[in-house]
This record gives C-alpha cells, sequence and structure tokens, in this order.
C-alpha cells in the first residue's frame, strides 16, 4: 500500500520539529552565580598527648625507639633523646677520646643502627618560637662517688631534618657543644619566631658515617680510673617556649 503525500509530509515535520526541541546551545548565556563558604578550625593538641619519635635516617617514617622513657607530653614537646654510651675501654696514661656509640632504633620492624639524636614537636599554632638547652649534672662519677676528673663530652656535627614535605624555616643548632660538669646550659636548637614548628630531629651527624665520632667523651691520661667502676652522670634536656 503506498503512502499519500499528505502523510510522508507528515512524517517530515514531526522529525523537524523533534531535532529542533532537542538542539544543544552554542553559546550559553550565563543567569547568575552564588558563592559558598569551606571553613575549618584548629585546637590546641591535648596536652596529655606524647608524639612518637620518628626515623632520624628518614623522618617520614615512625618508629619504635626501644625505651620505656617516654618524651615528654603537650604540643611543644621533647619527643626523644639518645643516651651516650661510651662503651667499656681499656685504661690507659694518655689522654683518649671515645666514640659514643650509635643509637639504636626498631625500623620497619629491624633494629637500626642510627645517628645519635634529639627530637622536638611544636604543634601549638602559636608559631612563637622555642628553645632546646641541655645541662650536664655533674662529673662523670662511679658507684664510689669517685669522678673522672677532668672528662669533656662534646657533641659536634649537628643537623636539623623534619619531614620531606614541609617548607618550614628549620631552627638553628649549635654546631658544636663542649658540656660542662658545672651544669651550665648549652644552646641545642633555637626556632626564632616562624620556625621550627611541627617535628624536628637534630642529628649528631647526617648519616652514620658521620655520626660515628659526633659525640665523644675525652679523658685525660692523668686522671684517675678504676677497673671494673662504671662511671656516669645524667644530661638534663630543658625545652623553653620562647626562643633565646
Amino acid at each position: 500500500m503506498k503512502l499519500g503525500k499528505k502523510t510522508i509530509l507528515a512524517v517530515v515535520t514531526l522529525s523537524t520539529a523533534f531535532t529542533t526541541a532537542f538542539a544543544i546551545p552554542s553559546n550559553a548565556a550565563e543567569v547568575g552565580s552564588l558563592n559558598s563558604n569551606s571553613t575549618v578550625q584548629f585546637e590546641v593538641q591535648d596536652g596529655s598527648v606524647t608524639n612518637p619519635p620518628v626515623n632520624p635516617l628518614d623522618p617520614n617514617k615512625p618508629v619504635d625507639p626501644g625505651t620505656t622513657d617516654p618524651g615528654t607530653s603537650g604540643p611543644l614537646s621533647i619527643d626523644y633523646v639518645s643516651s651516650f654510651d661510651f662503651g667499656t675501654q681499656v685504661i690507659s696514661g694518655e689522654t683518649q677520646t671515645y666514640n659514643a656509640k650509635l643509637d639504636s632504633m626498631t625500623v620497619d620492624g629491624t633494629a637500626t643502627d642510627v645517628p645519635n639524636n634529639v627530637q622536638v614537636t611544636d604543634n601549638r599554632g602559636s608559631n612563637s618560637g622555642w628553645e632546646l638547652t641541655v645541662a650536664q649534672n655533674g662529673q662523670l662519677q662511679d658507684g664510689t662517688a669517685r669522678a673522672l676528673e677532668g672528662a669533656e663530652v662534646k657533641i659536634n656535627n649537628a643537623t636539623a631534618v623534619t619531614r620531606s614535605d614541609s617548607t618550614i624555616t628549620a631552627p638553628t643548632v649549635a654546631s658544636s657543644i663542649t658540656l660542662n660538669p658545672d651544669g651550665t646550659s648549652a644552646m641545642v636548637m633555637n626556632a626564632e619566631a616562624d620556625q621550627g614548628m611541627g617535628h624536628w630531629v637534630d642529628n649528631f651527624g647526617a648519616d652514620n658515617t658521620e655520626a660515628a665520632d659526633a659525640v665523644t667523651l675525652t679523658v685525660p691520661g692523668a686522671t684517675a680510673k678504676y677497673a671494673d667502676s662504671a662511671y656516669e652522670t645524667t644530661l638534663t634536656w630543658t625545652l623553653s617556649d620562647t626562643p633565646a
């Protein structure tokens, strides 16, 4: 059966109308705009929280420091400090300098040698700076209070490091510290305003090679030394909330 001309014309007309109704404008005109808000607010860290130490050679990674001594708590804190172990030495009548052993931390489940170090976190949000000092609390002594007269502890080759993605200005570090047994404090790190925010590690030696002789104990040859005696003292590391 043939379609009449009127029917054909009707189909063509419907197709044209359909196409026109769904055509996409080539140049849309803006009819208005409206702004919305994105907000965030910060508060100071809970004062009871302690900040975990990090790997001194890769501050992006947390570690198990292998010690039961926690760091101080709060938003401005000392998170970790190495103890200096000068080992067992043969008695000598000559002046000798002994190197502290490298520190050991558990990195990815494995005990790993790292430079001796001290770590500080500033999460206060004031960006006002801080200072870290150290003092030696008397001369090294054995169990009967016999002092290792004239012995001198030195810290050298200090390097401040932080996370690789940080753009914060580093604190100033003391490149060389000679500890005084009389308890006089010495500056270790000093952060001026807008410096030292976040987590900072002061490595005594940039790597294990440099760290091998970064912390030393010098004992005069004339100093009396007693066999089978362990000599020790303590160091006090003090963090202040204002720079020097």
